[in-house]
């Protein structure tokens, strides 16, 4: 086993491959898993990825190659749902706007208005784990739940809906979807139009669900009044904007869900190493 980095600054995909071309098995995080660069590791069996998604894998070649992809499921627990209401009450009660305005010496501060959270309803786009967790969390706050779900699912926290009723009847939407085929700029020019004006977004998806184009406008015109995202995307133009607040594709960061990484992934290592 070869440990090639244990820190990002510097690292080099393209090096470590050069260097490890015998590689029978990986670990690995987001990084481009292309075709292009599989076939440069020609003894390649399994790939762990140290993430729940892996759409940055060419999985096609990898079934067609006989590559096993395994993820590391369940280890954000509790820390990406508590996240994304973070997030939420940030963009609802403008606290990135109030802190900014504070620190400058400006306390006669009107032009931030906040929205009152209790009765106002709530729809989640894909009640997995994730979402599930957001609509147990949001309970407590008196809010109204729906959610939008690929296949129905029994749920004392929510009330079914279709998507176009969800956007167009919620004040607050929150995206905790994964990406595939289906999910792909899921919200775009057409489905932001149906939203009901001056909702709030709030994802913690993967940046492709979301035409950002169309975010960018649905944002400058008002039909969104903010945004919360957990992102990747360095778009300028989005960057700019000033009704919105962003974090780093940091909604998992926590102690205990680093740990809990560790834990499954080796855990799911040490399975098929026993196996074969």
């Amino acid at each position: 086993m070869v440990w090639y980095q244990d820190h990002s600054e510097g690292f080099s995909l393209e090096e470590a491959i050069a260097n490890n071309p015998d590689t029978h098995i990986l670990i690995t995080t987001l990084m481009d898993w292309s075709a292009a660069n599989l076939q440069k590791l020609p003894k390649l069996e399994l790939i762990i990825t140290i993430t729940t998604g892996t759409d940055y894998i060419d999985k096609a070649y990898c079934q067609q190659h006989n590559i096993k992809v395994l993820n590391t499921p369940g280890f954000t627990g509790a820390s990406v749902a508590e996240h994304a209401v973070a997030l939420m009450l940030a963009a609802a009660k403008r606290l990135v706007d109030y802190n900014h305005k504070v620190r400058t010496g400006d306390f006669q501060i009107f032009e931030h208005q906040g929205i009152e959270l209790f009765g106002s309803q709530v729809g989640i786009i894909g009640m997995g784990t994730i979402g599930t967790q957001v609509a147990r969390m949001l309970q407590g706050f008196g809010m109204n739940i729906v959610y939008c779900n690929r296949k129905p699912k029994e749920s004392n926290l929510a009330q079914p809906v279709d998507l176009e009723t969800l956007l167009s009847t919620s004040d607050i939407i929150f995206l905790t979807l994964s990406l595939n085929a289906d999910s792909h700029h899921l919200l775009n020019h057409n489905t932001f139009a149906k939203v009901k004006p001056g909702a709030i977004l709030i994802s913690i998806s993967p940046d492709d669900l979301i035409e950002f184009s169309a975010l960018q406008e649905a944002l400058s015109s008002g039909r969104l009044s903010y945004a919360g995202m957990d992102i990747h995307h360095e778009d300028s133009r989005f960057m700019t904007l000033p009704n919105t607040v962003l974090t780093p594709r940091r909604a998992w960061y926590t102690q205990a869900a680093f740990e809990r990484r560790i834990q499954i992934f080796t855990q799911t290592l040490g399975d098929y190493m026993k196996a074969h």
